[in-house]
């Protein structure tokens, strides 16, 4: 795009382009050791040797709505349609870490995502699904996240599944639900990562094939950051988990960071985010075995889900964003991605509905099947417009990285509102520029139309499902062994206050079908509720 009032055209991040790209623009390059090949160090053209030809990207689409029961449906249909992995979208009282039948939430419950309150909810949501042949991406608040996996992992226990061999991902995310979706009933941050990675350490351990977290840049990219603020937003949030495991002195890094994963947004300059992707891989690799000392391979690896970016889809129009979200899943697969959900066209104007979902499937179906893209590892690779655009947005994201250290690390830039303000800002300005027409978008500042070319049909959650989680809910609370339920949440307490690690705690009380809010209720009894640092003045 172009510079307001400048004859300068840069990326949509604002990294000046040349007309052309030549040989003299990649010649300080170490092709060897810093291009190399698929599958070796530093591992910039992708984690696998042969890619794709060995496994395609996984198909897993965001999915929750309404009820556990309704959920299960759509979860059903999507498996049927080609999906190779659930992902569950829960609502806001559940990344709360609020019950469905609390006063403050009645109009939220079911809204924009699935209600989970107790384990009989997680058993109804997976009902006849094959959890042990595919994976499931728990995407639970840091709040919310340790209760919500042990209920998936105690479902899989009563099913006979060995949970050593369970496949999955935790999102598990500190800087998301702090910065991006503002959760008015957590604790504060410098406390909520002592839960997420309680969570981290103890999969470590006992779910080895599990990912006890996936950091979610693309939330910060949603948030109008541009592509180098949001890895370097990445890794700052994954040094901080890091650096909160090794000070507690129980695992070494080769022991945990093999289970940590990563969630990033696939937007629409093409070039920026296939190089950012590239670039990512090869940052990762330098920090772990740079600064952490790290030998394993598996630690060295950069594995992320993709998600094409919500923010670019637009209700004028909106049969466009079909095309929007296939050239953002073909930069997403061309950058090297292992798991992948691709919008829905619909969700400019409302959740998806079947037909948005299945073109969404198709979408990605298409592209692995059909293109050809999925032949050659890194097919871009020594492209000198690619390469010596991953080497400037590399270069930028280390200096971001750089002054989020020099500001005092993540937490104290989270609790100081900084990173709030980063978002703010960059809002502005990506709103501004799309105003003045600066930011060309197809269908809403440019080529538009009087009257809305396209019928589409629109989806609308069942406004009952707060009344019938709330029956469910009074029914457990009436049937189970309340004084079991007790005792687990004092041995909860205790464990939290001692400073052991809370799963096993919090495993022993889902059990019992305690709920979701009782959980977290005694977290927020010790640690207090966070106040969001909106209004702040920042520097």
């Amino acid at each position: 795009m172009s510079n307001h009032g400048e004859n300068i055209i840069t990326s949509d991040s604002g990294i000046p382009l040349k007309t052309v790209y030549t040989k003299d623009d990649v010649q300080d390059i170490n092709v060897e050791k810093e291009i190399g090949y698929p599958g070796r160090e530093p591992f910039l053209r992708g984690i696998h040797e042969n890619m794709y030809r060995g496994k395609l990207w996984t198909i897993r689409q965001f999915t929750g709505y309404n009820t556990p029961e309704e959920t299960n449906e759509r979860f059903r249909y999507e498996h049927k349609n080609g999906s190779t992995g659930f992902s569950i979208a829960f609502d806001a009282p559940t990344e709360n870490g609020l019950d469905a039948d609390d006063l403050n939430v009645a109009d939220d419950v079911g809204m924009g995502g699935v209600s989970c309150c107790t384990l009989r909810d997680m058993e109804v949501m997976f009902e006849g699904l094959p959890i042990d042949k595919v994976s499931t991406a728990v995407i639970a608040s840091p709040f919310s996240a340790c209760a919500l996996s042990a209920m998936y992992f105690v479902l899989a226990e009563k099913r006979g599944i060995d949970i050593k061999k369970l496949m999955g991902t935790t999102q598990n995310d500190l800087l998301l639900f702090t910065a991006c979706c503002h959760l008015p009933a957590i604790i504060p941050p410098r406390h909520l990562i002592r839960l997420c990675v309680d969570l981290v350490e103890w999969c470590a351990q006992n779910t080895p094939k599990w990912h006890p977290v996936s950091i979610a840049s693309y939330n910060y990219r949603e948030n109008g950051l541009n592509a180098w603020q949001e890895v370097g937003l990445l890794f700052a949030n994954a040094i901080a988990y890091i650096e909160e495991e090794l000070k507690r002195n129980r695992l070494k890094v080769d022991e945990f960071v093999p289970t940590m994963s990563f969630h990033m947004a696939s937007h629409s300059d093409f070039f920026e985010e296939v190089a950012k992707f590239r670039a990512a891989r090869r940052i990762w690799c330098k920090l772990l075995k740079e600064r952490y000392k790290a030998e394993d391979p598996k630690s060295l690896m950069l594995r992320f889900h993709v998600q094409t970016s919500g923010s670019t889809l637009t209700y004028q129009q909106p049969l466009n964003n079909l095309i929007r979200v296939a050239y953002q899943v073909l930069a997403a697969a061309l950058g090297g991605v292992q798991s992948l959900h691709a919008n829905s066209y619909d969700e400019g104007i409302c959740l998806p509905t079947e037909q948005g979902i299945l073109l969404s499937l198709r979408t990605q179906q298409i592209a692995q099947l059909e293109t050809g893209i999925t032949r050659v590892s890194d097919p871009l690779g020594g492209s000198y417009y690619l390469e010596h655009l991953t080497n400037e947005i590399e270069k930028r994201i280390w200096d971001y990285m750089k002054k989020l250290e020099d500001k005092g690390g993540l937490i104290s830039c989270l609790e100081s509102g900084w990173i709030h303000q980063e978002s703010f800002q960059a809002m502005n300005k990506y709103q501004n520029q799309i105003k003045t027409g600066e930011r060309k978008v197809v269908g809403v500042n440019c080529f538009e139309l009087e009257e809305e070319p396209y019928q589409v049909p629109y989806f609308r959650p069942d406004p009952g499902t707060a009344q019938r989680q709330k029956e469910k809910l009074e029914n457990i609370r009436n049937t189970r062994d309340n004084q079991k339920v007790a005792k687990t949440l004092l041995d909860l307490k205790n464990a939290t206050i001692n400073g052991e690690n809370v799963m096993p705690a919090v495993i022993s009380a889902v059990k019992e079908y305690a709920t979701l809010g009782e959980i977290c209720d005694v977290w927020r009894e010790i640690y207090g509720i966070w106040e969001i640092p909106v209004g702040t003045s920042w520097s």
